[in-house]
């Protein structure tokens, strides 16, 4: 036991063993995901690509062949960094650097995160349950090989809240301007994660024993990269398309094809009652119209809408003459005119359908719809895809996923409860520790009931902050259960 302990549970300002830890056991399941032949549209590219990695390849690869930036409804947080790489390799030799980065800085963000632990609650045990727990938990990893942002994301937002954290505590400088920085580059990776930086700018204003023009000074220095980066996207923006977009280009959260269709307003109607609308969902509510389904069988069963949904503005006649128009719009032999027609009409409709249910139906809309969003956000079926990689493996398969449900579902709920409770802790004592749930509460809250999306990988950001607040509630309860039975 004392070997173990002295092997497994060594200084924490021992940089070098946790670093190598982490990418032993990030470098074996990035390895497994490479091995197991993942889908890829880049031929020779080592790891895997998602749906959309063209929105964030393709305009980096433009703007080198032609000198613009296009298209541009990706803010290029993470085609900067394919750039760099793409300066020297060709595209499959870009795309292999850039997932080597990625497994690089999601090893390294084992460490810090636990560094991050341990400096907010000055505890050993702390930081070694966050190192272990989010080592071991793989929900997470799956993306470390994949051509998408989330890797990335996650791993520079660890190393922001730790130079952060870092400032508050040492009150250098030079951390407070890194912070910023990677704060900024969230921003520009997922632009949700704005709020970050308006949050984090007001902490430095309320922070005590400080002057106020030195906070003013402290909040101008966080925000130089911001000002710098977002100044010069929004400059940029103008010139392009003649308007102010601080985030994408569109000022859309949909592809351009997509907004300027009927599906916007497709997508948004199904949202408004709560259906699910993931593209890798197996229950697509979506696709009762079905959309974008080209030969696909015909859907019998009307009754698979909620009957709570209608309104004086519509009924199921009233969708069924919309799903009619949808089918048609599929079929080559549409002429352009009535195309036209088709897609007005189907916009029009969509948007007074949905407007109708938020005024008629505001408990389905601003209650009931997040709130099952929300469910599919935390315990959908691509929660439960991810949780389920890994069954294929011989013998142990079964044993695997079972394992990844008991973290998953262990750490969800621990970190809920310790995310509320580390925000009662932190407005009494300090406000640094709201940092820590306020991340995963902001992102989980957000994307359902303000943004109407719910996708798992929207979570993945902030799932390693659930998990420092589930270490912490986890030492107490243990700390205080031992204490007792001591003194008993």
């Amino acid at each position: 036991m004392l070997t173990l302990q002295k092997i497994f549970l060594k200084n924490p300002n021992s940089p070098a063993f946790w670093l190598v830890l982490g990418f032993i056991v990030k470098g074996a399941l990035f390895l497994g995901v490479v091995f197991n032949h993942p889908y890829h549209d880049i031929a020779g590219i080592w790891g895997a690509t998602w749906a959309d990695d063209d929105s964030y390849l393709v305009p980096i690869d433009n703007f080198l062949r032609h000198g613009i930036y296009t298209p541009d409804y990706r803010m290029p947080g993470y085609g900067i960094v394919y750039l760099l790489f793409r300066l020297v390799f060709a595209q499959a030799g870009a795309c292999n650097a850039l997932l080597i980065l990625q497994l690089i800085l999601a090893s390294a963000s084992v460490y810090y995160l636990a560094l991050i632990a341990r400096n907010i609650f000055k505890s050993n045990a702390v930081f070694y349950l966050t190192f272990y727990l989010f080592l071991l938990c793989s929900f997470s990893d799956f993306f470390d090989a994949y051509i998408a942002s989330e890797s990335l994301c996650t791993s520079l937002l660890i190393f922001n809240v730790y130079f952060f954290i870092r400032y508050f505590q040492e009150r250098k400088n030079k951390y407070l301007f890194f912070a910023g920085l990677l704060a900024t580059w969230v921003m520009f990776i997922r632009p949700v994660f704005g709020g970050l930086v308006v949050v984090f700018s007001f902490l430095i204003l309320f922070k005590k024993g400080v002057r106020l023009n030195n906070k003013v000074k402290f909040v101008l220095l966080f925000l130089i990269p911001f000002v710098l980066c977002e100044g010069s996207w929004v400059s940029r923006n103008f010139q392009v398309h003649k308007k102010i977009t601080p985030f994408n280009s569109t000022g859309n959260p949909f592809y351009p094809g997509e907004a300027a269709t009927y599906i916007e307003p497709l997508f948004n109607f199904v949202q408004s009652w709560g259906g699910l609308c993931s593209g890798t969902g197996k229950y697509n509510d979506m696709d009762w119209f079905q959309y974008n389904q080209k030969d696909g069988p015909s859907i019998i069963h009307y009754d698979s809408l909620p009957n709570n949904i209608y309104t004086s503005a519509f009924n199921k006649d009233s969708l069924l003459r919309l799903k009619v128009m949808i089918l048609a719009l599929q079929k080559p032999s549409i002429d352009t005119t009535t195309a036209s027609i088709y897609q007005q009409e189907l916009r029009t409709k969509f948007d007074k359908y949905r407007f109708s249910i938020e005024r008629e139906k505001p408990f389905l809309y601003f209650i009931k719809a997040p709130l099952r969003m929300l469910h599919e956000m935390l315990y959908g079926y691509d929660a439960k895809l991810y949780l389920e990689r890994g069954k294929s493996v011989p013998f142990f398969g079964g044993l695997i996923v079972a394992f990844n449900y008991f973290m998953y579902i262990t750490l969800l709920f621990f970190g809920l409860m310790g995310a509320v409770w580390l925000i009662i802790i932190g407005i009494k004592r300090s406000s640094l520790i709201i940092v820590i749930p306020f991340i995963p509460l902001y992102t989980i809250l957000i994307h359902p009931f303000i943004f109407r999306f719910f996708a798992s990988r929207y979570l993945m950001p902030a799932y390693p902050f659930l998990i420092i607040c589930s270490a912490y509630l986890l030492y107490t309860i243990y700390k205080r259960c031992f204490s007792q039975k001591i003194k008993g």
